[in-house]
Formats: C-alpha cells, sequence, structure tokens
C-alpha cells in the first residue's frame, strides 16, 4: 500500500472576510495554485490512488476538489475522516485503510497532526516530518497498516 501524505493549500486566516471558524477557513487564489501543481507533480511521477481520506474541514475539502479538478477518470473515491481533523487518531486511520484495502491511498488532513501521523505509519514517536503548505509524503507499506 502507498500512503500519500498531503498537508492542504494555502487558507484564509480567521482574520480574514469574517470567518469565524477555524473549520471554515477556505483556500486562497494561491492556495488553488498550490493544487493545481501537486496534482500535476503527482501525475508527473505516475502516482495512481483509489482513495483520498480527507479531513471535514473545508480547507482540506477544497485541497482535495483542486486535485480532483486535474485528475483524469478514473478519479479516486472520496471519503470524510473525523481522524484526520485535528486531534485525530491514526489509529483509526489505519482501521479505515485496512477496511477500505486501496493500493494507494491519500491522506488530506493538517499540521502538527499529519507529522505525528506519518510517525505512527513509520512505526516511530520520535521522528518528526514537516509539511509545508500542499506538502506531500510517501509511505510505502508491504501490508495495510496496523
Amino acid at each position: 500500500m502507498r500512503i500519500y501524505i498531503i498537508r492542504h493549500a494555502e487558507a484564509v486566516s480567521l482574520e480574514i472576510a469574517g470567518v469565524n471558524s477555524d473549520a471554515d477557513r477556505p483556500l486562497t487564489d494561491l492556495g488553488h495554485a498550490q493544487c493545481r501543481a501537486l496534482a500535476g507533480a503527482l501525475l508527473k511521477h505516475g502516482v495512481r490512488l483509489d482513495l483520498i481520506l480527507t479531513s471535514p474541514y473545508l480547507r482540506t475539502r477544497q485541497t482535495t476538489q483542486g486535485l480532483l479538478d486535474q485528475w483524469p477518470q478514473p478519479r479516486p473515491g472520496v471519503e470524510e475522516c473525523e481522524d484526520l481533523a485535528p486531534a485525530g487518531k491514526a489509529g483509526k486511520i489505519a482501521r479505515l485503510l485496512r477496511k477500505m484495502k486501496p493500493d494507494g491511498a491519500a491522506l488530506v488532513g493538517h499540521m502538527p497532526d499529519l507529522a505525528e501521523h506519518a510517525a505512527w505509519f513509520i512505526g516511530s514517536k520520535k521522528a518528526r516530518l514537516d509539511f509545508d503548505k500542499a506538502g506531500v509524503a510517501l509511505i510505502e507499506c508491504e501490508e495495510t497498516p496496523g
């Protein structure tokens, strides 16, 4: 299984345009451009996705849609995953992946949680990965993560 861990693209700050909730922050124009660039880079490298799991927050859903807008057919299935929202649990994400059994899956979420999830997936409590906005890391597993 190939797991692509993706941080959402750039979003507006809470003070902009009357956004009152962190969960409701939309992408900026730069964020939308980052989505197009990310999709292009993934496709250039031959990435195949069967599934995209996304946080329910607006900026992650928009990042996911930005990828899908550039993705050729057949497009991957998309599922919202509460455990990709801040304070989610990597073990629950792994259980969902075991249940769905994709060959290639993208997890679209937030920092610092994505760094913690990545460390969990590679079996390390000390690993620390930093993701830029619209950044991606690939974790390859011989089996579905446990």
